[in-house]
């Protein structure tokens, strides 16, 4: 029997219309399948154990207050919640709360305590306390005896407690040395009275306005500390051709008031030379216009002279009688006109100030001449500047009857006094404010509201100003009259203080005067004085007005110091 296969075929036609209705969908009507989405994976469980949280550090606090004789912490400790540990010796009693961790405590070798788990705390144990407190008594009598011993100092009426270490004899403010360069900050020292043997110096303080800006210089010893603050207003200095200051049209023709002779014909080779005799010598020593290279300088207080002879220059205090050197800071040449010029220095004393001398020449005078080819230069300083400040010596232990013997003073002073020729001619008013600042002490007391008061010391800085009245119908002079008040003391107190300077005549002899002092409070009398500062040119009213005061407040209070106004 045959067996018959049966085979189905598509034409090429067809078989591509099959595949257009698949591409497009085809036909009418179209089924598609879409497969279920596969089962999700299963999670395995997470059998690992979590890592401990990190235990939390605390920084302890210790107390702000300690005993001067404080003993520190040491060590470590690990303290039950609830519960102290006070290390063996030690002032301070650490505690852990009880209402948490135990506290694992650790003392740094910086002094630094962490607590590791609980927050633990810190106190000072009962006899720290009781030291401490009498520690505050005791300090509280030693302010009490230092504002009493302070405010004798101000108020003394004899002049016996205060020494003259700075001086308002001299008008230019006696012996400090202020000089500036022509950048940077003012340069002070008071090495034209002792040298600057023992002084802290130049230590400058930020500007207080402005124009002023302050210094202190600071000498510490065994029994005391001496402290100066100087403020001052001196501006930068310039450059100025050493021809045009000492040769020009109008020469200077004087060092301090001592003539010299300028050489002021260009024509001359000797352009610009300067014949100084020897008592010009000893003026430019004073004024620092020598060759300091050259010349000898002052010694240390009490150390005596200082001399040279100018000559061959083959013993050991001999110098060549002509070299190079510096003039006012211009390179030149010296020349001395003799075999034997001397110069001399003095070491300053308890009474003088240091300072060249005018030794008698076997003859003849000294010349300057300048390196006129190299256009040499001078560093002229400002001309008009003023300056006020305080000297205090503050004892460091009371004497042996329990007193505290203070030392102050007051100062101040200006590059140029204003010249009573010119304050005769002028008239009309002016007002000048600035600085103030001085010392002040204050004992405990009650106020008028019964509340107590403790005692202060220390320094303050205020504000002055002042008015001139110019002319008077018949002596052609007039008077100033002024307030210093917005008292600020160093310790950030404010004070309502307020003082009234009463009304001070210009003196016949001078543009100076002195006149009472009317405290804030009550009326108590004080006593203040002046002086102007200024060239005067053209009729110019002064350009400044220095003083100082001191007062007492009341009973309790006492201030002192000095300003300087514009």
């Amino acid at each position: 029997m045959e067996i018959r296969k049966t085979q189905l075929a598509l034409t090429a036609s067809a078989f591509a219309m099959a595949l257009v209705l698949v591409g497009c969908g085809g036909g009418s009507s179209s089924t598609t399948s879409v497969a279920p989405p596969a089962a999700p994976a299963q999670q395995e469980p997470d059998t690992t154990t979590p890592e401990p949280a990190e235990p939390t550090v605390n920084t302890v606090s210790l107390p702000t207050e300690m005993p001067m004789d404080y003993m520190a912490p040491t060590g470590m400790m690990m303290v039950a919640a609830g519960e102290t540990w006070t290390p063996e010796g030690s002032d301070v009693t650490f505690s852990c709360p009880a209402d948490g961790e135990a506290c694992d405590i650790e003392v740094m070798a910086d002094g630094s305590v962490t607590s590791t788990g609980g927050e633990a705390t810190a106190a000072l144990t009962a006899g720290a306390m009781t030291r401490l407190e009498a520690e505050k008594t005791m300090m509280a009598a030693e302010t009490e005896g230092r504002s009493m011993g302070l405010q004798d100092a101000l108020t003394d009426k004899s002049g016996t407690r205060g020494q003259q270490i700075i001086g308002e004899t001299d008008s230019k403010g006696a012996n400090l040395d202020i000089t500036r360069g022509m950048s940077g900050g003012a340069m002070v020292n008071n090495g034209r009275l002792g040298g600057m043997a023992g002084w802290e110096n130049n230590m400058a303080d930020q500007a207080i306005s402005d124009d002023f800006e302050g210094h202190k210089l600071i000498r510490k010893m065994t029994s005391a500390t001496e402290t100066i603050v100087v403020y001052t207003d001196i501006d930068a200095a310039e450059h100025k051709a050493f021809l045009a200051h000492y040769a020009g049209a109008t020469p200077i023709a004087d060092i301090n008031g001592v003539s010299i002779t300028v050489d002021n014909t260009p024509a001359n080779a000797t352009y610009g030379r300067v014949t100084l005799t020897a008592a010009a010598m000893a003026a430019a020593g004073n004024a620092e216009l020598l060759d300091k290279t050259k010349f000898p300088q002052p010694a240390d207080p009490g150390k005596g002279n200082k001399t040279y002879t100018y000559n061959n220059g083959e013993g050991a205090n001999e110098k060549k009688s002509s070299f190079k050197g510096t003039f006012h800071g211009a390179p030149g040449t010296y020349n001395c006109a003799t075999a034997d010029c001397v110069v001399q220095v003095t070491a300053s004393s308890t009474n003088s100030a240091p300072g060249y001398v005018a030794v008698a020449l076997p003859g003849g005078d000294w010349t300057f001449t300048p390196d006129a080819d190299n256009n040499p230069q001078i560093v002229l300083q400002d001309a008009d500047h003023m300056h006020f400040g305080w000297w205090v010596k503050t004892p460091t232990k009371a004497a042996a009857d329990g007193q505290y013997l203070y030392d102050a003073e007051m100062f101040y002073g200006g590059n140029m006094p204003f010249s009573d020729t010119n304050i005769v001619a002028l008239q009309g008013d002016a007002t000048y404010t600035g600085p103030a600042g001085g010392l002040f002490a204050v004992k405990a007391h009650k106020d008028k509201d019964d509340m107590d008061v403790a005692a202060a010391n220390g320094e303050f800085m205020a504000t002055a100003t002042l008015t001139a009245k110019f002319g008077d119908a018949t002596a052609q002079r007039g008077s100033i009259s002024g307030k210093i008040e917005s008292f600020v003391r160093d310790d950030g107190v404010s004070n309502d203080w307020a003082l009234t300077l009463g009304k001070a005549d210009m003196h016949a002899s001078a543009a100076m005067g002195d006149g009472p002092v009317a405290g804030a409070s009550n009326d108590i009398i004080g006593a203040w004085k002046f002086q102007m500062y200024g060239s005067g040119k053209n009729g110019a009213n002064p350009t400044g007005i220095a003083g100082s005061f001191r007062a007492a407040i009341d009973a309790n209070t006492a201030v002192a110091g000095a300003f300087a106004t514009k």
